[in-house]
């Protein structure tokens, strides 16, 4: 039997004035699994990331197509308000955009776990995140972490708020290996604890060992799904080239 459907776009359309950016994205993520979204630089990934949380600055009827939460229909601002967050979170690629920045880390997270109605102490929190010592990260502002910290702030955060589904969107881009690796493992946890991830990158090395699927985008169109890189044929197996020649054949 398979797991239950959390998330999923179901010919997806986004259009701005004298362009559509998304033709039609379709994909899902299921309860225990990490699905990896990718594609080159303005195929249309962060814009769908954003859509399925209702969070596009466009005018009324510039979105067609739907969103699925939890097998129920978002149709309205109010059907997005009441699953953003407590039941669909955005980690975005500068982690402090997920933080408030007149609140230290903690009271951040307290007031996550104030609203999902579960322990507010922000040290657990944290420590699941993957940070060995929590206590002084409670105490600071976003803008004194740095950006590996911060985006395992905005994970805890999201831990706190008990969502479902995380939705990462580019949050490894520009930290070093290392960090990009303990930040990676945290959402391999989350999905290894029955949530979904859906992790939006460009950068192919990061998947083996971490994504269950991996879905291409390409000129705004979901071209192509499969379990593994070895697997993908037409404009993913394009973006697993470039990138061995990126890395100078080495990956």
């Amino acid at each position: 039997m398979s797991a239950e459907l959390l998330l999923e776009a179901r010919s997806l359309r986004i259009e701005a004035p004298g362009r559509t950016l998304v033709h039609d994205a379709s994909f899902g993520v299921r309860a225990g699994e990490l699905v990896a979204l990718v594609g080159h630089s303005g195929s249309g990934k962060s814009v769908t990331a954003r859509a399925l949380l209702g969070l596009l600055p466009f005018f009324p009827g510039r979105v067609a197509g739907e969103v699925w939460v939890d097998g129920q229909p978002c149709k309205t601002e109010a059907d997005f308000a009441r699953v953003r967050g407590a039941r669909v979170a955005l980690v975005p690629q500068d982690g402090r955009g997920g933080l408030d920045p007149l609140w230290r880390v903690g009271r951040t997270i307290r007031e996550a776990a104030r609203l999902a109605g579960v322990d507010e102490d922000p040290l657990p929190w944290l420590e699941a995140a993957g940070f060995s010592t929590p206590g002084p990260v409670a105490t600071c502002f976003p803008h004194e972490l740095s950006g590996g910290m911060a985006q395992r702030a905005a994970i805890a955060a999201a831990l706190a708020r008990k969502s479902a589904v995380l939705i990462a969107d580019e949050c490894t881009s520009g930290l070093d290996v290392s960090v990009q690796r303990t930040v990676l493992q945290r959402l391999r946890k989350l999905a290894d604890d029955g949530g979904g991830v859906l992790l939006i990158t460009h950068d192919l090395r990061l998947l083996p060992g971490f994504a269950d699927r991996i879905v291409v985008m390409d000129e705004g169109r979901t071209v192509e799904e499969a379990p593994r890189l070895e697997a993908l044929v037409g404009a993913g197996r394009v973006l697993v080239e470039a990138t061995r020649q990126i890395a100078g054949g080495r990956w």
